[in-house]
């Protein structure tokens, strides 16, 4: 094979890896093909994070519905909105796997603001419920305890963090709040 045969063969072939590598390039607009070239051009670190970002946004907004159900509420008698807490939410879980591991309702001793909840897993599977939107709905409509209304609609209270644990049979919710209602 001559030398002009082999780097004709060696272009025709590069040519077929670029096509075959970018097919998808010219179906994409030029911000998607911008960014997979500043991920093409990065180091692996970035890679993962740019990758792996969306299942850590998901996983942070699961109390979203049960946030603005309550700010809504607070809204209503005119009470300033609440703002998610991660501090709160580590304090809340602890005490709902504490909760779901003993099978039990008990008040945590510490000095925050504090609502719970739990309801039968398989009824909450069965209905595909937001379990942190029902607890929720659930401290307001609960006229047998209006504690857990007044916690909610508490001015001073302005930060909140949720917890869920579950066990065989139950699905424990605790709500934390940076103030408890007096």
């Amino acid at each position: 094979m001559s030398h002009t045969q082999e780097s004709k063969q060696n272009l025709q072939s590069e040519k077929l890896w670029f096509y075959k590598s970018n097919y998808m390039a010219k179906f994409l607009s030029k911000k998607s093909n911008k960014i997979i070239e500043k991920i093409k051009n990065k180091n692996m670190k970035k890679f993962i994070f740019i990758m792996l970002f969306p299942v850590f946004v998901i996983g942070q907004n699961y109390y979203d519905d049960a946030l603005r159900f309550q700010n809504n509420i607070r809204s209503y008698y005119d009470v300033p909105v609440m703002s998610y807490n991660n501090d709160l939410a580590l304090e809340a879980q602890v005490w709902a796997e504490h909760l779901a591991s003993i099978d039990d309702v008990q008040v945590s001793t510490d000095n925050y603001g504090e609502n719970i909840f739990y309801i039968d897993k398989i009824y909450a599977d069965v209905r595909n419920k937001n379990v942190l939107l029902e607890a929720s709905i659930n401290w307001i409509v609960d006229t047998d305890n209006w504690d857990t209304f007044n916690q909610i609609i508490y001015p001073e209270a302005t930060n909140i963090g949720f917890g869920m644990a579950e066990n065989n049979e139950s699905i424990y919710v605790v709500a934390k709040y940076n103030k408890l209602h007096k």
